[in-house]
């Protein structure tokens, strides 16, 4: 019998809490008739508004595999060898019980079941025990998840439930409470409660440990060398004098170490946080929705979740309508473009006659024709002679974006266009910035064709901010200003807001290296599927290396300079940040975007 064939009976949908019957590569409800996929043989078993998580690995140096069952978790295991058991967020575990269910978000090596705490696919009264380690600070729903043990769990059944309380925040993924033990007996308040407190394995020494640990891990490595080597003693007295403001000289040094930790690392060890809010209008209560008042936490988290996703389907189709906007204005331009250097359609709209069109294509092709075999100069001095007798103005076409000379560009953008509308769209994203201070260096190469060269030309004449590099080498030592370098894929746009969220970042968090963002792509024809929205590469949790060519990866000009010409930079993880928008738009998925293996 394999391990579904025996846990079948356990299972029920979790839409509507019927048995499940597996047909081939699934399993489905004998009630509602919902199909759920089997992923190796683990039933994935989700509510409809929960997406799911993927694979993780498990692996002795994996933190989520850092957690082995306690003495007492072990001993209400061998208790209950001739009953089943439930891990509830079992995480990568190494190894499997014949009687011990394991349940997570991820499907890890071990995973018997794919499901959430909040809503779990059994049938009542299936288990006669319940553990949890170090999972409750991570749910987004704790009463919720509370009352589904409470249902899986026979009567007389045990549960037994470590969660955090004096622990920096860490995310798997994410991390939401942390629980006093008065907290964690309010939870369980309708269990008859028999002994809290804490355990060996919580002592306050593993507190301190892991809160100093991580703050050591974190800060700069002068500041942490001068706390390794101060007294104990003296940072204690340093802390409280400091409190109650009667700081001595000498606490300076400590107190300036102590200080030192990165802002963007303040909320992992914080004391407190804070939240500031706005009511918005008042739509519905309860005496509206009679039907919700007294409702379960099951129940109403499920609504909960249901309005999060439609809070999340908003903003995303509002970021979708600004992206659509920006790619209708890079059209215009692109128009504009061509109206005022090739004189295609000018201002002849849609009731061109079918003869004007093709003296219009005939002109097209005749200038061209001259163009490409008249000097520069020449072919200016034509065209300028030609709109004066025309009547033609400069005005009546694309406009002009102002010359702008940037001293100190905050960005120097690097693309070697092989393509006359991906270089157009391009440099448009770029004048449509809100933060101007970049530059756009176009790269030589000698399968570039006439028409390439000459855009690169009309393009260097709109802004000054734009450089024709006469070569053909990306890595080659070419000539560049900015704070930052950011090669472009042939074909990649900006949001018009990138540079400002950049900048703003950057601003804050002066020593940052590599700083990336989301991106779309089109991973198959548009015609087929919209731009997907992709990830770009994790932030590292330890030192890590970037290709110096990476797109869409902004890399630090004193990182590139130091680098001494190599083709990959070395990045400590503390130097690198992510921006979760997405700032840039590709027609394919960018080919060396992810972080190399350190």
């Amino acid at each position: 019998m394999s391990r579904l064939d025996s846990l079948l009976p356990l299972l029920a949908c979790p839409r509507c809490g019927s048995r499940l019957i597996q047909h081939e590569s699934r399993v489905v409800c004998g009630g509602c008739e919902a199909a759920y996929p089997l992923r190796n043989g683990v039933p994935v078993l989700l509510p409809e508004t929960i997406e799911e998580a993927g694979t993780g690995e498990a692996s002795v140096d994996d933190p989520v595999s850092r957690h082995p069952y306690s003495q007492e978790s072990l001993r209400i295991i061998e208790e209950h060898r001739d009953e089943w058991v439930l891990d509830l967020g079992a995480g990568g575990k190494l190894q499997r019980w014949d009687n011990v269910v394991q349940i997570d978000i991820f499907r890890y090596p071990m995973t018997d079941v794919v499901g959430s705490a909040d809503r779990l696919p059994f049938r009542d009264n299936s288990f006669g025990a319940v553990i949890s380690q170090a999972v409750f600070e991570h749910l987004q729903y704790p009463q919720a998840a509370v009352e589904e043990i409470r249902r899986v769990l026979k009567p007389g059944g045990v549960v037994k439930i470590d969660t955090a309380f004096l622990q920096p925040e860490h995310g798997y993924p994410h991390h939401f409470y942390n629980a006093t033990e008065t907290g964690l007996r309010e939870w369980f308040r309708e269990f008859d409660l028999r002994w809290s407190g804490v355990e060996p394995h919580q002592h306050p020494r593993w507190s301190l440990s892991w809160f100093l640990g991580v703050y050591l891990d974190r800060l700069p490595a002068d500041a942490a060398a001068l706390l390794r080597t101060a007294p104990l003693g003296e940072v204690v007295d340093a802390l409280q004098r400091s409190g109650t403001g009667a700081a001595q000289p000498q606490d300076v040094a400590i107190m300036d170490a102590l200080g030192a930790l990165p802002e963007h690392h303040l909320r992992t060890l914080a004391a407190g946080v804070s939240i500031r809010a706005v009511n918005p209008p008042k739509t519905l209560s309860s005496t509206s929705m009679p039907s919700l008042a007294g409702a379960s936490p099951v129940v109403a988290t499920d609504l909960d979740r249901k309005l999060a996703a439609a809070r999340m389907d908003l903003e995303y189709l509002r970021s979708e309508l600004t992206t659509v906007h920006e790619r209708q204005l890079l059209a215009n331009d692109q128009a504009r473009y061509m109206a005022q250097y090739y004189r295609l359609i000018a201002d002849a709209g849609e009731e061109v006659s079918l003869g004007a069109g093709r003296r219009v294509h005939a002109l097209f092709h005749a200038k061209n024709m001259v163009r490409a075999v008249v000097p520069p100069g020449m072919w200016r001095f034509m065209r300028d002679g030609w709109r004066t007798l025309s009547g033609a103005s400069a005005a009546q076409g694309a406009k002009t974006v102002p010359s702008q000379a940037v001293a100190a560009p905050f960005v120097s953008a690097v693309v070697q266009p092989f393509d006359v509308a991906a270089l157009t769209a391009t440099f448009f994203s770029l004048v449509h910035q809100t933060y101007s201070g970049w530059e756009l260096l176009l790269l030589g190469h000698p399968d570039q064709s006439p028409a390439v060269r000459r855009a690169m030309e009309d393009f260097a004449r709109l802004d000054s901010r734009l450089t024709i590099v006469a070569r053909t080498d990306p890595e080659g030592d070419y000539d560049w200003r900015g704070q930052y370098r950011l090669v472009l894929q042939e074909g990649t746009t900006l949001s018009f807001n990138a540079l400002q969220e950049i900048f703003t970042l950057a601003k804050v968090r002066p020593d940052t290296w590599a700083i990336m963002a989301d991106y779309d792509a089109f991973l198959g024809r548009d015609d087929v599927m919209p731009p997907m929205r992709c990830l770009s590469a994790p932030v590292p949790q330890t030192d890590s290396s970037f290709a110096v060519l990476a797109p869409c990866v902004l890399l630090a000009g004193d990182a590139l300079r130091r680098n001494g010409g190599r083709s990959i930079i070395d990045v400590n993880y503390q130097q690198v940040a992510h921006i979760p928008l997405v700032l840039f738009h590709t027609l394919q998925e960018p080919s060396s975007l992810r972080v190399a293996p350190p």
